[in-house]
């Protein structure tokens, strides 16, 4: 595990076998065990939010969805390059809850996020059980009622795609209440990998590299003139 700094926010790094060793203790500790995935652009509205960095500080993993995170970090050695860029924790991780019988509850802001996280999970691994899933446009109870929903299921994994600031009014709420292993927070950028990805997000990306590589600078150059 390496410490590393981007856009003066504090994250921890691990290889994709370090994650997974602590991915096996989350899985066996009996509490609600946190890992999300960060983005460029989640880096960028967090730099100017003390509450995305606090929750940031909060979880127990995170895994950075982009190399150009590490580049940014100034850790971008060419294995963890690879890992990133192949979206192999992501790929571990659900080989380990489909061989382990593990199940999965899955929960989004829109119905239509829902369709492309499902297909994205499903496009890794196609025996993955999903018992139960929910949008969070749908819901017309408050969230003890969906929380309700998902313990009922008793699932192993909650993966979500949330948006924030959603997300983390989410995770603030209920977090404790949940009774569930590992709950796995996914983005936009992570569900579209890049053999699924159109047209649209391929510009998309190109449009939030380009910025983030642009408050990167800005940043490092602030750093040294201060």
């Amino acid at each position: 595990m390496r410490k590393m700094q981007v856009l003066g926010i504090e994250l921890q790094d691990h290889t994709v076998r370090e994650a997974m060793k602590k991915t096996d203790a989350f899985l066996r500790d009996g509490k609600v065990s946190t890992i999300a995935y960060i983005t460029m652009r989640g880096l960028m509205e967090a730099e100017e939010s003390q509450e995305r960095q606090d929750f940031l500080k909060g979880l127990d993993l995170t895994v950075p969805a982009d190399s150009d995170i590490l580049r940014a970090a100034g850790i971008a050695t060419r294995n963890r390059v690879r890992e990133v860029d192949n979206d192999e924790y992501l790929t571990e991780f659900l080989k380990k809850i489909v061989r382990g019988r593990q199940t999965v509850y899955l929960l989004t802001s829109t119905q239509e996020q829902m369709q492309l996280l499902k297909e994205g999970l499903l496009s890794y691994q196609e025996n993955l059980r999903i018992v139960g899933s929910y949008s969070l446009d749908e819901l017309e109870q408050d969230d003890d009622y969906l929380v309700n929903e998902i313990n009922v299921e008793t699932p192993n994994v909650l993966i979500t795609n949330i948006s924030s600031p959603q997300r983390e009014a989410f995770f603030e709420a209920n977090q404790m209440k949940l009774n569930v292993e590992v709950w796995l927070m996914l983005k936009d950028e992570v569900v579209h990998s890049n053999k699924h990805k159109g047209l649209f997000w391929k510009l998309h990306d190109r449009v939030v590299r380009k910025l983030f590589k642009h408050k990167v600078v800005q940043y490092l150059n602030h750093e040294k003139e201060s």
